[in-house]
């Protein structure tokens, strides 16, 4: 089933079912376009597929560009297959590094598989393995996207700053 075009976060409440990666990467572009505050992201590898795309890049460059108040958190597992592929949302987040931060999940969480993208703290893309695209997505269910949060928050507290994913000023 396609996503239908007319979501918009914080109205179209419901959740979807996506299973086909074009699904996934339309609603995660979706999500982000309509962000005004905030995008929290974990993945396991930054999912180029995904996040490698100009339409996300561009919805990410818009809302911090949008608002001195946006905020992008991005947890990563293993960057270095992105930074092996110059990956774009790296690059971005070294020009934006006041507003797109990132870091590596710590030691005791280096099993977790499980990826996500939340939006203002009322819509949500949930993966629950990362290496597949089945996926639910909701444009407005402030409960999970809260529990979201919380748990994102949670593994932010112990994640690391990675010197791969920062720019070197010469």
């Amino acid at each position: 089933m396609a996503l239908p075009a007319d979501l918009q976060l914080g109205v179209s409440a419901g959740a979807f079912e996506l299973d086909r990666s074009e699904e996934v990467r339309d609603a995660v572009q979706l999500l982000a376009a309509q962000a005004t505050r905030t995008l929290d992201i974990v993945s396991r590898h930054l999912d180029a597929p995904l996040f490698d795309q100009a339409a996300f890049l561009g919805a990410v460059r818009r809302l911090v560009l949008g608002s001195p108040h946006a905020r992008v958190r991005i947890l990563v597992l293993d960057p270095a297959p992105a930074v092996a592929r110059s990956h774009r949302l790296i690059e971005l987040a070294q020009t934006f590094s006041g507003f797109i931060e990132m870091r590596v999940q710590g030691l005791p969480n280096r099993r977790f598989n499980a990826a996500w993208l939340q939006a203002d703290g009322m819509g949500y893309l949930y993966r629950e393995f990362s290496d597949r695209y089945e996926s639910t997505v909701d444009f407005y269910d402030v409960r999970e996207a809260g529990h979201l949060v919380q748990r994102f928050d949670e593994l932010w507290s112990r994640a690391v700053a990675d010197p791969n994913l920062r720019r070197l000023q010469l």
